[in-house]
């Protein structure tokens, strides 16, 4: 009967977790990089956001590598196929589940110190601050102390052994998780769409964001259905492939949260990539007058105040050209007029520039 079952041929689906899961994971590392790379560019500094979305990032790769262990002692496998050690799977099916939650609080808290940053009313930081209570109670502390609360201690990860535990991780735990999870990664999504409705940017940028943003509810929905995951494999028999689906998703949630996560910072990159595809929206949010000709380069100044507005103002990171440089014998008092007429394309030039320099008096200010 033994060598029946031995030569038997035994379905294996080890290769359909590693085969989802790794490549979102190399891609989120990937998007990840570019953020730190571009923040150290732009700002030459990593702020509290980075550094936990970093670690979460750390910790999502230690989970990937236990995922191969996992999967090469069981996981994808039936209990019943001899090759499957079962101490080894739910010794590193144990050890991973813990990886992955530390991982997910990180990833929430990075988001959290993101949207902080922000300048919300003080209604919506509180719930900011309180969706960080709700992680730390809810999606850390409470589950942590479930995988640590049986004696002897092999009993948290060794099912067969028989143990004391004050605190088993049933359906409760469970919902509640899912439940938490769920709600803050709404609160994550809304909340920089609210913010984005009361800043100025061009339509081409807003709504290039808010697709950004939206890409959070995919990690909303993984967090759905591993919350059903998680209630159909309390009732199983055969933890090693029925946890299979469980493993896909809770890895793609966290890989999918920390590629969504490190998507905002990078809006010059994107408002560049909606340019390219979106042209006919390039100035959808800029004012023209009846005859069609834009006014972006018409500029009026009337004692040391300039009326007008100028496209330099746009870009996130250029106001420092707004200020003009110091000129050989610039310290009088001058007065700029600037007439530019240019084509509806705004390409051609009509008629150059014509620019009128007045220096009044030799007194310095």
């Amino acid at each position: 009967m033994i060598e029946s079952r031995q030569q038997q041929h035994w379905p294996n689906r080890g290769g359909e977790v590693l085969g989802s899961t790794v490549p979102i994971g190399v891609l989120s590392t990937g998007v990840l990089i570019w953020r730190m790379l571009y923040g150290i560019k732009t700002r030459k500094k990593l702020f509290l956001g980075d550094c936990l979305l970093i670690l979460a990032t750390l910790l999502n790769i230690a989970a990937t590598v236990i995922r191969f262990k996992t999967t090469h002692y069981g996981l994808g496998r039936h209990f019943s196929d001899p090759s499957v050690n079962i101490n080894k799977f739910g010794y590193f099916l144990w050890v991973g589940a813990i990886v992955n939650l530390l991982a997910v609080a990180l990833l929430k808290y990075s988001i959290c110190a993101y949207l902080l940053a922000l300048k919300f009313s003080r209604i919506y930081l509180a719930i900011v601050w309180a969706s960080i209570l709700t992680v730390t109670t809810c999606n850390l502390l409470i589950p942590m102390l479930s995988f640590f609360s049986c004696t002897p201690f092999e009993a948290n990860y060794n099912k067969g052994l028989r143990g004391k535990c004050f605190l088993r991780g049933g359906q409760e735990i469970v919902l509640t998780q899912g439940i938490s999870n769920i709600i803050t990664d709404v609160i994550y999504v809304v909340a920089p769409l609210i913010y984005l409705s009361t800043i100025k940017l061009p339509r081409r940028t807003q709504w290039g964001l808010r697709i950004v943003f939206c890409l959070g509810l995919v990690a909303t929905a993984c967090s759905i259905v591993k919350t059903t995951e998680f209630r159909a494999l309390s009732k199983t028999k055969d933890p090693s492939w029925d946890s299979v689906n469980l493993a896909i998703w809770s890895a793609t949630e966290l890989s999918v949260g920390i590629l969504c996560a490190s998507l905002p910072p990078l809006r010059k990159q994107f408002d560049r990539f909606f340019q390219v595809i979106l042209p006919s929206t390039a100035h959808g949010s800029m004012s023209r007058p009846p005859d069609g000709i834009p006014m972006w380069n018409v500029s009026k100044t009337i004692g040391s105040k300039s009326i007008g507005r100028s496209r330099g103002c746009e870009e996130d990171d250029d106001s420092e050209r707004g200020i003009l440089p110091n000129e050989e014998g610039g310290n009088g008092i001058t007065k700029t007029v600037v007439h530019e007429v240019i084509s509806e394309d705004r390409d051609e030039v009509i008629q150059e520039p014509a620019r009128t320099r007045q220096l009044y008096g030799e007194n310095r200010v």
